[in-house]
């Protein structure tokens, strides 16, 4: 009887994550671009290096080198607009890349500010920021090399 119970409530969150990996893994990314963290600082910002205007729905953070421990986001839009997204989370290689979709109505991005807590990481983390592009006007999803 708990047994049972215990796999009910364990089921629930499981399917959730799964149920997300496959909703990422059918979505083809988009390079925007990437920075080295400095253990000097506590922010650091990522320049879009795509120049197409394209609007973006999804966007991925992948950590390499070490672990960091992030405090927030700030989207900035080609607009104007910027959005600030709560992250307090520490994000790592091994625990996989952090997805979020962006709030508000299409938008083109600009850039993404990093604020994360400084620490003695020996070597510097590279961040890579990757999005998922709105479809065009005419409902296909546009396909781009890496």
């Amino acid at each position: 009887m708990l047994r049972n119970r215990l796999l009910r409530l364990l089921a629930a969150p499981l399917a959730l994550i799964f149920a997300t990996s496959l909703f990422a893994r059918g979505q083809f990314w988009d390079f925007l671009g990437c920075t080295q963290v400095s253990e000097s600082q506590d922010h650091g910002r990522i320049q879009i290096a795509r120049r197409d205007r394209l609007f973006f729905r999804t966007i991925q953070l992948r950590v390499s080198g070490k672990a960091i421990f992030f405090d927030r986001f700030v989207v900035h839009f080609d607009n104007g607009t910027s959005e600030v997204l709560p992250v307090s989370e520490r994000i790592s290689p091994e625990t996989g890349n952090y997805v979020f979709d962006l709030p508000g109505g299409p938008r083109a991005l600009e850039s993404v500010e990093l604020w994360y807590y400084k620490e003695p990481w020996g070597q510097n983390p590279q961040i890579s920021l990757y999005g998922v592009p709105l479809p065009d006007p005419n409902g296909e999803t546009i396909a781009r090399e890496h």
